[in-house]
């Protein structure tokens, strides 16, 4: 159900096209499905040519780096930019985010933000313990 693209030379994966965005929203919008994690300091990061803690090369609009154990490979909403997938990790402190960026100038240009994070459960992945 996702397309690939690959975008210098990083294999990511997005939506297919003909899904309208309506179908997602649910996904990304709702708060019933988000666990308050706190208010973090968001900066930027861009391309080293290496690959994510776990393996994976970073994509623009999707990975971001945090070095909080709640967080790492989980998918989490940052309020005002949406939701991203926590690959990644680095010399930050717990409360700091590091979102990838497609340049330099676009890391410099993010600077230094606070926002409110969120983890996303996925109810599609949650099992009961039937033991």
């Amino acid at each position: 159900m996702l397309e690939t693209l690959i975008l210098c030379g990083v294999l990511c994966a997005y939506p297919p096209s003909d899904v309208p965005p309506t179908y997602y929203a649910h996904m990304i919008n709702s708060e019933e499905n988000r666990e308050y994690v706190g208010e973090f300091e968001l900066t930027g990061y861009t391309w080293t040519g290496s690959p994510c803690a776990d393996g994976v090369y970073p994509c623009e609009g999707v990975t971001v780096a945090c070095n909080d154990s709640r967080l790492w490979h989980k998918t989490i909403y940052i309020e005002g930019y949406g939701e991203f997938y926590v690959h990644d990790t680095g010399g930050m402190a717990n409360n700091v985010i590091d979102v990838f960026v497609g340049s330099y100038n676009e890391a410099i240009q993010l600077g230094r933000r606070k926002a409110k994070v969120y983890i996303v459960e996925d109810d599609e992945n949650e099992t009961e313990d039937t033991n």
